[in-house]
């Protein structure tokens, strides 16, 4: 009996087609199924699949050469094609994200001033941050008292209050400024949506709170309040409104003091730091190298913010009068938590999301550790790394790294960022 002729798949009937949809997540993918030939996209037009997942970020990975690409974690970690407007937003330097497809970008850099931007692709909109900070200058002999002039600025990181677009919208971030020559300054910063100038920050005084001096590592806004982390684990927050005076920026700080935790392996290095909301709660996830700093990344640990006597049963003994303490979590209990600076974000892999989605999502920022900016002679600047990528697993018996996203060389211009749905 002769064989008989293969099926073609144009062919498929509805049954096998909605089977095959049920099992793409990603909507993207779905759509791209119906754009394949004409037959599935009258098939999927009368069929009533499930809902796709709901959308997750896309890991923004530049190129040596041309526009970055997006990589999307419900696709499998694989890249989606997507438009960014010509010019020399192709080439920016990307330092953050926020809700609804905004990314804060820099054109510029490598000693030269730089022009920072906060853009949507989608619909297209562009709003203008600022580049410089009026800071003051102390100028010798000391008798000439204290200048104050403008200094051209890196942002690394920024967040917002609500939508860029909505009245009020106050933006923190955390900038590089050379104060005097030869000398690079890393602070935090407030401005209003709209402004030229960044203001330098007026502490109200507090006595015996040398905490401001610290250097912050990430920052968010949480529970309607900017949060500022430093590199020991305590938190400056500014609970009221900043005031916006005519030379400097007043604010009120509130110092979040927490007992110095244990149990990090003497082997290991810490890598970064970052705050996530999660579950209406505060996190800390602290990302581990095993050995020195510019090896790749080897594990996590997430901790939860927790007050002293309010009859937790983990809370631990108080050596030293401390408000707060960070309590580690044992499992991720269904969160996918994908880190970055100033745009972290937490997700419950129980919605509608594919078994085995739960983990921690990072990507490779450890250029934030240095200047973003070369001032004076430190302008000839190594590329941005751009490889130490990926998921880890988080679970107890099976904890590592999955090296899920595209591998990536290093960039000339930008580190990868999240691009938030």
């Amino acid at each position: 009996m002769a064989d008989q002729p293969p099926r073609r798949w144009a062919a498929a009937n509805d049954d096998v087609l909605l089977e095959i949809v049920r099992r793409i997540p990603c909507g993207i993918d779905r759509r791209n199924m119906g754009r394949a030939c004409h037959s599935w996209r009258v098939a999927l037009a009368k069929l009533e699949p499930p809902a796709p997942s709901p959308p997750l970020p896309w890991l923004l990975l530049p190129r040596a050469d041309g526009p970055p690409t997006f990589s999307c974690v419900l696709s499998g970690c694989r890249s989606h094609r997507f438009f960014i407007p010509p010019g020399a937003v192709q080439r920016a330097r990307y330092f953050g994200s926020y809700d609804g497809g905004w990314l804060f970008l820099a054109i510029g850099g490598q000693g030269q001033a730089q022009r920072h931007l906060l853009l949507r692709h989608n619909p297209f909109r562009l709003l203008v941050l600022p580049n410089v900070t009026h800071f003051p200058d102390m100028v010798y002999p000391p008798v000439l008292g204290v200048v104050k002039r403008d200094h051209q600025i890196s942002i690394v990181a920024a967040t917002l209050s609500c939508k860029p677009t909505e009245e009020g919208c106050i933006v923190a971030g955390i900038i590089d400024f050379a104060h005097s020559p030869g000398r690079a300054v890393r602070q935090i910063a407030l401005w209003r949506m709209g402004d030229q100038v960044v203001l330098p920050p007026y502490w109200e005084q507090v006595p015996n709170q040398p905490m401001i001096e610290a250097v912050p590592v990430d920052l968010i806004h949480h529970d309607g309040a900017f949060h500022f982390l430093i590199r020991l684990e305590h938190i400056i927050v500014c609970e009221e409104p900043p005031e916006f005076q005519e030379e400097a920026v007043h604010l009120v700080p509130v110092y979040m003091y927490f007992q110095p935790r244990g149990g990090d392996n003497g082997d290991e290095t810490v890598l970064a730091r970052y705050l996530v909301e999660s579950r209406k709660k505060l996190l800390m996830v602290v990302r581990y190298s095993s050995g020195r700093q510019h090896l790749p990344t080897s594990a996590f640990r997430v901790f939860q913010m927790k007050k002293f006597n309010n009859g937790e049963e983990d809370e631990p003994l108080n050596n030293g009068g401390f408000q707060y303490y960070w309590s580690e979590l044992d499992k991720l209990e269904g969160r996918m938590l994908f880190v970055g600076r100033g745009c972290s974000r937490s997700y419950e892999a129980g919605d509608s999301y594919p078994a085995g989605m739960e983990g921690v999502y990072f990507l490779d920022d450890r250029s934030f550790a240095e200047a973003a900016m070369a001032f004076g002679e430190g302008a000839n600047k190594l590329p941005y790394r751009c490889s130490d990528n990926g998921k880890w697993s988080g679970a107890p018996a099976d904890s590592r790294v999955d090296r899920c996203f595209p591998s990536r060389g290093p960039s000339i211009y930008s580190p990868p960022v999240w691009l938030l749905p």
